[in-house]
Parts: structure tokens; sequence; C-alpha cells
């Protein structure tokens, strides 16, 4: 790989963005409630976890020109951390009524906080830098780094539906009383000492997950259109990221109008945001551009699309179902409704699991015919796996819910302090159930547009506009 080869731009956002997800996932982890380990402890943790990550990915990096981005890496990170580093800059008051006075406000150790934390993350991209080593295979060149960043994309709105569905199961959505700020304060610069408040602590969060997710759509869709000529993906790119424009509106929308048919809206929608970036992904890869024709696999994959498409429909419909049973469940009061879709819900289950083991056995039949294709193989593989842990998730999940004491209900920010404790059980069972649906309808739209690809077959090659 010659020195204009040397892919450091795209790798460096590539690295940089993923360290800054790695570091956002543990502090959240290490800051939660009943946890909120000290300084001491997450420095190292995060500090550690951005040189591990570092020295994976710069694996597939050529020797030349390794330090420069791994140095730029850090840097990426580092000003994308800054977005949660904000909450630590500002003065941190007692009372959220107290933020009135204090709200955007820096302290005087920002002067250190604000460059310290961007340094942190160079110098973890230098021990990186100076320790990687080439690792097996080929070189990654400007458009795999593309295809990469593409993966991590997908990677970071994991723990934002995550999260999501915590507010959801912890009666969290209204913990914040103003839609776009938090309690008057700008979402990234909200004192992280008021954060202490478990409802107020997932609301927040989720929030600054979301700008995480949309900064780094924006930036995806400007390395797509910068290195990709194809039609698909800047057709797919622009679409993501008016979806993610609409996601956003809509999270807004709920807390500012209480409305619960937007809050179910909110929740069905983010999971298909998902779904379309994993496409979007499949079709940066070198995999997508240069699939060779093979007629027995791609004569199964003819077979298997109309299927496929079938389980898509079955579980966008049993995700509707989830998503109206959380939500009309935690009205007040709670409607008749809430029953009838989550007993549907649990009933269609049987019919959504059917059609995911037969589409997963057609994926599997189509990577192993004629040449093979792991990818579809595995896809297969991994729907499988999946619906039958989200299947028996899903009965934990309605065996509590049918057996607790009483019907939650949402607090608003006034009524936090006589709200009843989370039940962190359930939070936590419930909580799995909608991230791991998350990621079966994943898989499964994956799965798919792959299966359609293939059927499709190949026109012109690489210079194909798919």
């Amino acid at each position: 790989m010659t020195a204009r080869q040397t892919p450091t731009a795209q790798a460096a956002i590539t690295i940089g963005f993923a360290g800054a997800i790695a570091s956002w996932v543990l502090a959240w982890v290490l800051h939660l409630p009943g946890i909120d380990a000290s300084y001491a402890v997450t420095l190292p943790v995060v500090l550690l976890a951005l040189a591990g990550i570092y020295l994976l990915m710069l694996r597939a990096h050529p020797t030349e020109g390794r330090m420069k981005t791994a140095l730029l890496a850090g840097l990426v990170t580092g000003l994308v951390n800054l977005l949660i580093v904000g909450s630590i800059a500002v003065e941190q008051p007692e009372t959220t009524d107290a933020l009135a006075e204090y709200a955007n406000r820096f302290r005087r150790e920002a002067v250190f906080i604000i460059p310290g934390s961007i340094l942190f993350c160079v110098i973890a991209g230098a021990v990186a830098g100076a320790l990687a080593r080439g690792g097996p295979g080929h070189l990654i060149t400007r458009s795999g780094w593309l295809a990469r960043f593409g993966l991590v994309t997908v990677i970071i709105y994991l723990p934002l539906i995550t999260v999501g569905g915590a507010v959801t199961s912890t009666e969290s959505g209204l913990a914040v009383p103003d839609a776009v700020t938090t309690y008057g304060a700008i979402s990234v610069l909200y004192p992280f000492e008021l954060m202490s408040e478990p409802r107020i602590f997932l609301e927040h969060s989720h929030r600054l997950f979301g700008t995480l997710a949309g900064l780094t759509t924006i930036v995806l869709m400007i390395c797509v259109f910068i290195a990709e000529p194809r039609r698909l993906p800047r057709f797919l790119v622009v679409a993501l990221f008016l979806s993610v424009c609409f996601q956003g509106w809509m999270g807004i929308k709920r807390v500012s109008e209480l409305s619960t048919g937007i809050a179910i809206l909110h929740g069905v929608f983010g999971q298909i945001v998902l779904a379309l970036a994993g496409v979007l992904a499949a079709s940066l890869t070198e995999s997508w551009k240069s699939l060779a024709q093979d007629l027995e696999r791609d004569a199964i994959a003819r077979k298997a699309r109309i299927l496929a498409a079938l389980m898509c429909g079955a579980l966008f419909l049993q995700l509707a179902m989830g998503a109206a049973a959380r939500h009309l469940d935690r009205m007040d009061p709670p409607s008749v409704g809430a029953s009838h879709a989550r007993l549907t819900h649990a009933a269609f289950a049987f019919v959504v699991m059917f059609l995911i083991i037969l589409a997963g056995s057609f994926a599997i039949r189509a990577g192993k015919a004629g040449a093979g294709f792991r990818p579809i193989r595995n896809l297969g593989i991994s729907l499988h796996g999946i619906v039958t842990l989200q299947f028996l998730l899903g009965w934990a999940t309605l065996g509590l819910i049918m057996t607790r004491s009483e019907t939650p209900r949402v607090p608003t920010a006034d009524q936090l302090a006589e709200a009843p404790p989370i039940r962190t059980v359930e939070a936590l069972v419930t909580t799995s159930h909608q991230a791991l649906g998350a990621i079966l309808m994943l898989a499964a739209v994956v799965a798919t547009a792959w299966l359609f690809r293939m059927a499709r077959g190949i026109r012109s090659g690489a210079s194909s506009p798919a």
C-alpha cells in the first residue's frame, strides 16, 4: 500500500468514534445509580479500554502512518467525548432548583478539564500506536475503513436503544420536564452531580446517546458522499440521516406533549432506524460490491426472499404490539388496550419464531450452497440463536408483569421525590428483552437485504450502482 493509499483520515475517524462509544458505554455503566464509581476507577478503566480498541483496530492499518492515525484517532475521541465532559466542566449546584442560577456556566477548572480530557485520549492513542503490530490478512483500504465506520455507526445506535428501553422500563420518560434542554441547561452541559437521581440519569443519558448517534450519522453521511460514488449507499445514508432527525423530533414531541401515541411510534421507529443503519453498513462492504453470481446459491436466495420479507413484516407487527403494551400500561389510568396488546404480542410470538426459524434455515442453506457465502450463513445461525433467547426472555418478562403487585405510573419531574423505587429485576429483564428484540430486527432486515442482493445477482461487477 503506497503513501497515497494510506487511509489516515478515514481510519482515524473510524477508530476515533469506536473509542468514543467505548468511553461512553463504560462511563455510563460505571456511573449507574448503585455503582457510581469514582474517577480513580473510571479513568484507568476507560484508558485501558481506549488503548485496547485502538490496538485492535490499528492491526489493519499499514505500518507507515500508523502513529499519525493513532494520534488523530485519540483526538477524534477526545473531541467527541466533550459532549459528556461538559457535564463535569460546568458549575455543580446541589439541586435542580439552584440550576436556574448556574445553568451553562463553566467552572474555573474547565480550562484544565477540557484540554486534559482531550490529552487523555491522545495519550491512549499514542500508547496504542507504539504497541500496535500488523495483524493477519490484508490491510484495509479507505473504502474498507468506511465500511467499518458504517458498522461503528450501527454499534453506536445499540446503547441508545438499550438506554431508551431502560427509560421505559423504569418509568423515567418524564423525569426531565423540558423537551430540548435539561432543567434549563443545554443537555451536554447538565451538571454531573445532578444525575444522581436514577430516573433523571436514565432519561438524560438517553438524550446524550441520541446526540452522539446524530453526530455520528452526520459524519458518516459526509464520508459516504466524499468516498462512495454508488447511488445506493448515498440514498441509504440520506434516508438514515432524515430518519434520525425524525426520531429526535418525536423524542422532543413525546416530552412536550406528553403523548403516549408518539412514545409508541418513537419506540418502534428507533428499531427501524437501527435496521436501516445495518443495511447501509452492509452495502458499504466489499462483499456487497463484488458479490459474484452463483446459480445454486442465488436460486435459493430467490426462493427465500419473499419468506424473509414476511419475517420482517411479522417482526414489525410484533414490535409495534410490544411497544403498545409497554406504553399503554403506563398511562394514568392504564389503557384497556394494554392487556390486549400484551396477550396478542405473546401469542404472535409463536408465528414470528416459526417464520424466523424457517427464513434462517434458508439463509444457512444459501450460505452453504455453491461457492458459499459466509455472511448470510452467519446471519441465519444468529437468527436461530437470538430468537430462541428472545422467546425465553419474552415469557420471563410476561411472568414478571403479570405477577407484580401494582401497575406502574410514569412520574413527572415534580413527582420524582414521591415516586416508588425502580423495580430493578423487572427493569433488567424487560430492557434486555427490548434490546435483544432490536438486535433481532437488525439481523433479520440485514439478512433479508443480503438475500435480495443475491437474488438480484450482479450486473456490472464492482461498478454496479448497488
